[in-house]
């Protein structure tokens, strides 16, 4: 007969040790302060699997993984299992041959070698119930030590609890917690077993699922982009007609007036260097509201004139055509300066108008950069607040939801891994 003997971890000495605990977790009722248990994903749809084909008999498993201990608390990772598919438990017990265990020793050293046996698994038809005294003494004498537990489970309602030996009994846990990680040591061993096809199927599916979400994703936000160019061009055609405006009113103002309506383009530049059609919409009404007030002012000025014009009845001396003479000749040289601050306009125009397309194009590529595939949640995490923090609006709510079968979108848990669309 085979023989097991329990040894207790020395202690640590030296500097206390740090484990490195999964990052990915969801937390399954109130886990133990004396007692860490964490179970990977795939072993507790293996195991719940290799319950449901004989619901109506018991079926057993060995666990396996890894325990460590930090402060002085044993943690235990359960990261694989054996299902004993020829055993059943009756009143006389379970017959844990030396066969049985040579088959076990055997398995682990070719799928699990750096792993230890943790405890077992039973499944029992019409479980939650008071424990039968003959698990306790098959626990003790196969299962002994802080770092073993026992996992029991329904088969039909799926329900499970964790029991550990503490004061000469075996002691229901509180809670536990399941992790995720690729396991591919589990995942060949259920592939070369039989076990894992329906599984495996079960995540293409899924995978295809959420390929076709992310494409649809995809196609809206092709559709937003094209959306945001057209807005985009139509201020910037909004801003060439102000241009041929201003051009116009310049060349029939003097350089008083066009200093003002020069103050009014810069401003009209820098708002559609920020993409803010309002403000830009705004100043365009009060640069035509200047040249109308202007064109106003100059028709008031030649009314004023008119009559005194009248009273002179018609006749000019000698010295006031030689001034309109002298008028006339000056009019080539303040048309040149006039087309030459155009020109100067114009370039500033086109200026801000190229640079605006490319702040517009580095802004989008920043944006598509920076959202991640997938997101932890977080102590204090809310849909709302992660909607927020990832894509800087309010709108992505529906969308991790539907990606993530989230039904309920004010109930997510820490440690809960989203997929990000």
């Amino acid at each position: 007969m085979i023989e097991f003997v329990y040894k207790e971890k020395a202690k640590e000495e030296g500097p206390e040790l740090r484990l490195d605990l999964p990052k990915n977790v969801q937390q399954i009722g109130e886990p133990e302060e004396n007692r860490k248990i964490y179970i990977e994903d795939y072993v507790i749809t293996y195991l719940k699997r290799f319950a449901k084909e004989e619901a109506l008999s018991s079926r057993m498993a060995i666990l396996l993984g890894n325990s460590e201990r930090m402060g002085g608390i044993p943690y235990l990772f359960i990261k694989s299992a054996i299902a004993l598919k020829e055993l059943e438990y009756s009143d006389g017990g379970i017959p844990f041959t030396d066969e049985v265990w040579a088959e076990v020793y055997s398995t682990i050293k070719e799928y699990f070698p750096a792993q230890d046996i943790l405890g077992w698994f039973l499944s029992v038809p019409g479980y939650p119930m008071e424990l039968d005294p003959g698990l306790l003494k098959i626990h003790v004498n196969y299962f002994g030590g802080v770092d073993k537990v026992l996992m029991v489970e329904e088969p039909t309602d799926g329900d499970e609890d964790f029991f550990a030996y503490e004061q000469g009994k075996l002691t229901r846990q509180r809670g536990y917690y399941i992790f995720y990680e690729q396991n591919e040591a589990m995942q060949r061993f259920m592939i070369d077993t039989g076990d894992g096809e329906s599984i495996d199927e079960k995540e293409q599916f899924e995978d295809r699922a959420i390929k076709s979400f992310r494409a649809i994703v995809q196609e809206k936000k092709e559709l937003s982009g094209q959306k945001r160019v057209m807005t985009f061009l139509y201020t910037a055609s909004t801003f060439l007609v102000m241009v041929v405006l201003v051009i116009g009113i310049t060349l029939i103002n003097n350089y008083e007036k066009m200093e003002g309506l020069e103050m009014a383009l810069s401003d009209i530049s820098r708002t559609l260097e920020s993409q803010d059609a309002p403000a830009a919409a705004e100043a365009v009404d009060s640069a035509e509201t200047a040249a109308q007030q202007n064109g106003e002012a100059s028709g008031a000025a030649a009314e004023a004139a008119a009559p005194e014009e009248a009273g002179t009845g018609g006749a000019q001396s000698g010295e006031e055509q030689s001034g309109e003479a002298a008028g006339a000749q000056a009019v080539p040289e303040e048309t040149e300066d006039e087309a030459a601050a155009e020109g100067t306009e114009e370039d500033a125009a086109d200026q801000a108008s190229e640079e605006a397309v490319q702040e517009e194009a580095a802004q989008e590529a920043s944006a598509e950069s920076v959202v991640p595939e997938t997101y932890v949640v977080q102590a204090g995490d809310t849909l709302l607040g992660i909607s927020r923090k990832i894509y800087g609006r309010d709108d992505q709510i529906d969308a991790i939801c539907s990606l993530n079968g989230i039904d309920d979108s004010d109930h997510i848990l820490v440690g809960q891994k989203l997929l990000l669309p």
